[in-house]
């Protein structure tokens, strides 16, 4: 009994490494959200033009999450057969690939970034935050060799305490060089060092496939893997960060910062219930992968999102009620030296209520990656579409933008996500699953 306990908890069982990855999920959420609160408290002002650039870092650097998908499922696969070799080619491959496109991207931001009608739209006072910005970019798509290799190889503990310490740095650095007074420019360069960090340590711990012989293999299996992959990323990036882009470039700078420092404090919905989808998405995937057994596992899988959905709802319910319930006491807790609280304060009740509907569509989004159901791709596709459409009718019709018609596009876009999903779930895939299930009887 007790040599069973020993390996459930251990690494190659489940309580170890998910107890690993629970907490380092937790303090990771706690310490961005720390750090955007921190931030809403000491620079009120420069709000919206830090968050604007790090939801242009995030949503650029979308291909680096698509490609730590990749290295966790191909390194696994070929670790397990025994083939470092292979391992190996794969790795140097695409470490070259993602410095050369990370270069790239960088310069053609710098570019667009510098471009006045851009920079003027976007509210950016100064150069050297976006230079900044650039060398995070081939930073974070520099960093999957080595954290998706960590992953791949249950490398959970280490893997989990480089980022630990990467958000923890982020968290210190970035408060600590904005109260030094490098404003905007210490906020980002603490979350450069952060990024920095967690690439350097942890391609140093996967450092011998780097100098072994390799094996060349097909990669077109790979490329089927990775485009859909990177395309349903891409969309739900955009959706959830390129809010405080389109609030910058289309309100006043002041209400901008409103609805930023809003946005800050209601994207916590989002990062809470990422350990059940850290949870989820493996457990998905196992369930897919029973090929002989396919309405067995379709159950399986359905049974899995259903509880992952109870769990996210519950989570994001807690906040949104905590927003409308005592919206004062909690920004008073949060953002006491923040002096537009009463602005804040309606705009973060619905912009809760968007973030809840985006954070149910995310498990949406991971579920149809797990079992290859691309229709989940095309709705997200489609949700990118109908949030721009949105913002170019509002502006077509010359109405005023205003930060609650921002929460309103956010608001329609959560919900059509999860509408089209619900339909496509409950109603589409019923209709095929007893087919299925004859077929296996």
């Amino acid at each position: 009994m007790f040599e069973k306990l020993a390996r459930f908890i251990s690494s190659e069982g489940m309580a170890g490494p998910a107890f690993v990855m629970l907490v380092a999920t937790v303090a990771g959420g706690g310490c961005n959200f720390l750090y955007q609160v921190m931030m809403t408290n000491l620079i009120p002002g420069g709000l919206a033009e830090l968050n604007t650039l790090l939801s242009i870092l995030y949503i650029v650097t979308v291909p680096s999450s698509a490609v730590q998908n990749v290295i966790i499922r191909y390194v696994s696969k070929y670790n397990a057969l025994g083939e470092d070799s292979v391992v190996s080619w794969l790795l140097k491959r695409i470490l070259v690939f993602t410095s050369v496109a990370g270069v790239a991207i960088a310069i053609l931001l710098l570019i667009i970034l510098s471009v006045p009608s851009v920079s003027t739209t976007l509210k950016l006072t100064s150069t050297f935050p976006v230079v900044l910005l650039a060398i995070g970019v081939i930073i974070s798509l520099v960093s999957p060799v080595g954290q998706g290799t960590m992953q791949a190889l249950q490398r959970f503990t280490p893997f989990g305490s480089i980022n630990t310490v990467n958000f923890i740095l982020k968290l210190t650095l970035g408060v600590g060089m904005v109260l030094l007074g490098f404003g905007i420019s210490g906020a980002l360069g603490g979350v450069i060092i952060g990024i920095a960090f967690g690439c350097a340590a942890s391609i140093i711990f996967v450092r011998k496939y780097l100098f072994m012989t390799s094996t060349a293999i097909e990669a077109r299996e790979i490329w089927r893997f990775t485009i859909p992959a990177t395309v349903a990323m891409l969309g739900y990036t955009v959706i959830t960060q390129a809010d405080v882009i389109i609030a910058t470039s289309l309100l006043v700078k002041e209400e901008a910062n409103y609805y930023a420092a809003a946005s800050s404090l209601a994207k916590i919905i989002l990062f809470l219930p990422g350990a059940v989808s850290t949870v989820m998405f493996p457990k998905l995937s196992k369930a897919n992968a029973v090929r002989s057994m396919r309405a067995r596992a379709g159950e399986e899988s359905n049974r899995i999102l259903k509880a992952a959905f109870a769990m996210t709802l519950a989570l994001a319910g807690l906040v949104v009620a905590a927003y409308f319930l005592a919206p004062e006491l909690v920004l008073n807790i949060l953002i006491p030296a923040n002096p537009f609280k009463e602005q804040i304060a309606p705009i973060l009740q619905w912009l809760g209520v968007a973030m809840m509907l985006l954070g149910l569509a995310n498990l949406f989004m991971l579920y149809g990656l797990a079992t290859d159901g691309h229709a989940y791709i095309v709705i997200i596709t489609l949700s990118v579409i109908v949030m721009f459409s949105l913002v170019g009718i509002i502006v077509a019709l010359g109405v005023s933008f205003t930060p609650m018609l921002v929460v309103i596009v956010m608001f329609i876009t959560g919900l059509f996500i999860v509408a089209f999903s619900g339909l496509y779930l409950f109603v589409v895939e019923r209709e095929w699953r007893p087919q299925l299930r004859n077929g296996s009887a």
